[in-house]
């Protein structure tokens, strides 16, 4: 099967190319990884009684070919090209602690959203107080939960720390592979607004980017350090690529 898989110029692989192809391959649907339902974003419902929501994701997806189609010729056309005023995106200054469920408060770039809304579109919720799982077809993890405290969700192929959701309850690969790292390989933390980064690295670490469940792991700056090595480069093919 096709796959198409976004990353980023500060992503690296973090699992041999056989193996990352053989897992994507195994895969029918697309891969999402939702943010917990904090981050998602609503508008008052057209029809006048409830919400309209709309479910935000990281913008690194693995689409099946299906799906990429799709959404080539839906933003071709020009389909939810208007989703940010619409939305009323990034309208009120953002602080660290006013974000939370439903509460027309909405931020985020668009591709955080797009692929999202495009391919499964936005809930209608006439309570947005009543929790639900919905069924998605061809969405790896199949049933999305609907409520207020859903944490992380749906098939997360890249590692990417967010400091406000590294310890939320639930499914947390983040957390998992975060706990796994020794001192000299902790990401720096970011913020509420950026996710955080590694500039600096031991084997210790290398490997454990090897045994995580992530096939992707971001963001790494140019010419990260070694921090028990001369050699970046070399310890990674050596610990996380072979």
């Amino acid at each position: 099967y096709d796959k198409f898989a976004f990353v980023s110029d500060s992503s690296l692989p973090a699992k041999p190319f056989s193996y990352v192809y053989s897992t994507l391959s195994s895969r029918l649907g697309s891969d999402f990884c939702i943010f917990p339902s904090g981050e998602w974003a609503d508008v008052p419902s057209s029809s006048g009684y409830g919400l309209e929501i709309a479910i935000k994701s990281h913008q690194w997806v693995t689409l099946n070919r299906a799906h990429a189609e799709k959404s080539w010729e839906l933003w071709r056309t020009g389909t939810l090209h208007n989703f940010m005023p619409y939305f009323r995106m990034n309208a009120i200054p953002m602080l660290p602690s006013n974000n939370s469920y439903a509460d027309q408060r909405n931020y985020g770039c668009l591709d955080e959203f797009w692929y999202m809304i495009a391919l499964f579109g936005t809930l209608h919720q006439p309570n947005a107080q009543q929790a639900q799982d919905l069924h998605l077809p061809m969405f790896t993890g199949s049933t999305m939960r609907i409520s207020h405290n859903a944490g992380w969700q749906g098939e997360c192929d890249t590692f990417v720390l967010w400091s406000k959701y590294l310890y939320i309850g639930g499914n947390n690969p983040f957390n998992s592979f975060y706990s796994t790292l020794d001192a000299a390989s902790t990401p720096h933390g970011g913020n509420f607004a950026r996710p955080g980064w590694w500039d600096t690295i031991s084997t210790h670490g290398l490997r454990a980017i090897r045994h995580s469940p992530f096939l992707f792991v971001r963001k790494f700056i140019d010419n990260p350090r070694l921090a028990d090595g001369p050699n970046f480069v070399q310890a990674y093919v050596a610990n996380v690529l072979w």
